[in-house]
C-alpha cells in the first residue's frame, strides 16, 4: 500500500511541472480588474507574458504594454476606456495589473458591401458575402472584421483570382456618439489560369520526372494551395536542398500565370548511419542505401538493414514511377526480420510487389500482392506458416511539420487477407487502423489524440494463424505502462496474442521553451479475442519531449493503473535518426 502511495505522490510531483513557468529570463505577465469575463479573456489572449531582457527593464514593457492595451480595446470597440497600471513582483518575474473603466463600446451602424470584377457571381464568394459578422447594431470587432476580409481574398484565389483585392475597406468611427460605419468593396478582377512551369537547377533528373511533383497543370484554374502542395511534395521527396516553387504575376499574360520552379539537388546515391535507442527494442543501429536516380530515370533503390538488441531487420525496395502523376508508382521488395520479442520469437522473410496511387493532399491508396514464410515458437511451442497475401492500403500525413508534430493528424489502414487455396495455412481477413490528432490550444498548449484498432476473421482457433500477424498490447505505442507486447488473451499465464486490438490515448503537453515539452498522458484498451472476455488496461504518465532536427526524443514515466506489476513505474524512452 505504502509503495502504490508513493508511486502517486511522485506522479502528482511530476505533473505538477505542467504549470511551471518557462525556464530562462525574468516574466512580466498582465492580470485585468474592473471587465467581464468574456473581455478579460479577450486581453489575456491577445497580451500572453513577455520575456524581460536581462537586467529586467520595466520602464520599456510598461509602455509596449500601454500601447498594445490601447490597440486591443480599441479593435473590440473601446475607444474611451481608462486604467490605471500597478506593477508587483513575484519571485523573479512580475505582474502588471490593469483596473480597467472600458466604457461605452462602439456600435455598428452601417455596412455597406460592393463586390466589383469577373469574379461577383461565384457562388463560393456570394456565400460568404452574406456572412458577413458585423450587422447594425452590433458591437465593432475589428479581429473577426479582419478575419473575414483575409476569408474574401482566400476564396477568390483559391478559384483562380490571383489579383483579388479590396479597393476599399474603411471603418470610420465617431468616438463621441460612439458608433461606426463600414464600407468595403472587394474587385476579383480577371480569373487566371496557371501558365508555362519553368524549371531550373536539379538537371539530373528530367523534366518529365520533375513534372510529376506538380498539383496542377497549366490551363489549370491558379490557386495557391496547389503551389503550396507542390512545394510540399518536392519537399517530401528527399531529392533537393533548395526549393522554391513561385508563381510570377507580374509576367501574367493572356490570363495566364507562368511558375518557377528553382531547386538544388541532393546527391543522388547516400549511405546513411543511423543509432538510437528505445524502450521496447533496446539500442539499435541502422545502416542505408539510397539511389533515388537508379538507371537515371528519377526510380529508387532502397536497403537499409537495422540491427537492435531484441530485432534484426534486412529490407530492400525499388520503386519505380508509372504515368505523370505524383504519387502513382510500382513497388517491388524483399525483406527479412528476425525477431526475439517478449510473447514470442521469430524468423519472417517476405517478398512482395505492388502499386501506389496518390489520391488527395498527402494521402496515399497501394495495393499490395506478398508471400511469408514465418518460423517461430511461441509459449515453447515451435512452428512455421506460410501465407500468400493480398492488401490495400491507404495512408494519410497531414502534419505541417513532422518533425515539430503541434498541429496536423496522420491516419492510416490495411485491409488483408489470406486462404489456404492461395498458397496459405489459414483462411483469415484482417482490418488495422491507426489514427493521429493533435491541435495547439495557445501558445503554449498541444492536445493530442490516438487510437488503434484491429479486427481479424479467422477460420479456425487463433493458433492457425501466425503469432506476427496477432494482436498485442503494451509498450510505447499502445500502452506504455506495461511491456513491449506484452498483454493480450493468455492461457495458463502466457500471452499467445488475440484477434483484435481497441487502444486509445490522450495527451496534453505544455511547451516550456522553443523545442522543449511537458506531456501528461492516459491510455486505455488491450488486444483480445471477444468484447465479453475484453479486459480493459489503463495507464496513466507524464514525460519531456526534445525536438530534436531529427525528430522528437521522448522520455516518459508511465504507471498501470490495472494490474500493476513490480516496478510500479515504467520509464518510456526513444531516441535516433529515421532512415
Amino acid at each position: 500500500m505504502s509503495r502504490r502511495l508513493n508511486v502517486a505522490r511522485a506522479l502528482v510531483l511530476i505533473c505538477g511541472l505542467l504549470a511551471a513557468p518557462v525556464v530562462g529570463a525574468a516574466e512580466l505577465s498582465f492580470s485585468f480588474t474592473g471587465v467581464s469575463t468574456d473581455l478579460r479573456t479577450l486581453l489575456q489572449n491577445a497580451m500572453p507574458p513577455v520575456r524581460l531582457n536581462t537586467p529586467p527593464d520595466i520602464a520599456d514593457a510598461r509602455m509596449a504594454a500601454f500601447l498594445r492595451l490601447r490597440q486591443t480595446l480599441e479593435a473590440y470597440g473601446y475607444f474611451d476606456a481608462r486604467w490605471q497600471e500597478q506593477v508587483a513582483k513575484r519571485d523573479d518575474n512580475y505582474i502588471l495589473t490593469f483596473a480597467l473603466r472600458p466604457g461605452p463600446r462602439v456600435l455598428v451602424r452601417k455596412v455597406t458591401l460592393r463586390v466589383l470584377g469577373a469574379g461577383r457571381g461565384l457562388p463560393a464568394l456570394r456565400h460568404i458575402l452574406g456572412k458577413f459578422p458585423l450587422r447594425r447594431g452590433q458591437a465593432l470587432n475589428q479581429p473577426l472584421y479582419e478575419d473575414w476580409k483575409a476569408g474574401v481574398l482566400e476564396t477568390l484565389h483559391a478559384d483562380g483570382y490571383a489579383m483579388a483585392a479590396f479597393s476599399r475597406h474603411e471603418i470610420l468611427v465617431d468616438r463621441n456618439h460612439h458608433w461606426a460605419d463600414i464600407f468595403l468593396t472587394v474587385d476579383s478582377g480577371d480569373r487566371y489560369q496557371f501558365g508555362q512551369v519553368t524549371f531550373s537547377g536539379a538537371k539530373i533528373y528530367s523534366r518529365s520526372f520533375l513534372s510529376r511533383y506538380l498539383y496542377f497543370r497549366p490551363g489549370d484554374w491558379y490557386s495557391p494551395v496547389r503551389l503550396a502542395q507542390t512545394q510540399a511534395n518536392l519537399r517530401n521527396a528527399d531529392r533537393f536542398s533548395e526549393i522554391a516553387v513561385r508563381a510570377d504575376l507580374q509576367h501574367a499574360a493572356n490570363d495566364r500565370i507562368p511558375v518557377q520552379v528553382q531547386l538544388r539537388a541532393l546527391r543522388p546515391k547516400r549511405l546513411k548511419l543511423g543509432a538510437g535507442y528505445s524502450s521496447d527494442l533496446g539500442a539499435n543501429l541502422a545502416l542505408g542505401y539510397d539511389d533515388y536516380n537508379a538507371l537515371r530515370r528519377g526510380e529508387h533503390a532502397h536497403v537499409l538493414m537495422t540491427l537492435a538488441q531484441r530485432v534484426l531487420d534486412v529490407s530492400t525496395s525499388y520503386i519505380w514511377p508509372v504515368g505523370n502523376r505524383f504519387g502513382a508508382q510500382y513497388v517491388a521488395q524483399l525483406n527479412y526480420q528476425h525477431l526475439n520479442l517478449i510473447p514470442y520469437s521469430a524468423g519472417v522473410f517476405d517478398t512482395g510487389f505492388g502499386r501506389d496511387w496518390a489520391v488527395g493532399s498527402g494521402a496515399t491508396l497501394g495495393a499490395f500482392l506478398s508471400y511469408q514464410k514465418i518460423i517461430y515458437t511461441i509459449n515453447g511451442v515451435s512452428g512455421q506458416s506460410r501465407v500468400t497475401m493480398p492488401s490495400l492500403r491507404y495512408s494519410a500525413q497531414n502534419f505541417a511539420n513532422p518533425v515539430r508534430p503541434f498541429e496536423g493528424d496522420s491516419w492510416s489502414a490495411v485491409i488483408q487477407g489470406g486462404a489456404r487455396m492461395l498458397i496459405g495455412d489459414a483462411n483469415f481477413m484482417q482490418v488495422r487502423a491507426h489514427g493521429v490528432w493533435r491541435r495547439r490550444l495557445g501558445a503554449r498548449w498541444v492536445v493530442g489524440l490516438r487510437a488503434e484498432a484491429g479486427a481479424t476473421w479467422l477460420s479456425g482457433p487463433i493458433d492457425n494463424l501466425s503469432p506476427t500477424l496477432r494482436f498485442f498490447a503494451g509498450g510505447e505505442g499502445t500502452l506504455p505502462g506495461y511491456a513491449y507486447l506484452s498483454q493480450g488473451p493468455s492461457q495458463n499465464g502466457v500471452v499467445l496474442g488475440g484477434r483484435s486490438l481497441l487502444v486509445g490515448g490522450v495527451d496534453l503537453e505544455r511547451l516550456v521553451a522553443r523545442n522543449w515539452g511537458i506531456v501528461a498522458f492516459y491510455h486505455a484498451g488491450n488486444a483480445l479475442n471477444s468484447f465479453a472476455a475484453f479486459r480493459v488496461l489503463r495507464d496513466m504518465g507524464v514525460g519531456v519531449r526534445w525536438y530534436s532536427p531529427f525528430g522528437p526524443v521522448r522520455l516518459d514515466i508511465a504507471h498501470p493503473l490495472v494490474a500493476p506489476t513490480v516496478p510500479y513505474l515504467r520509464v518510456v524512452f526513444s531516441v535516433g535518426v529515421s532512415l
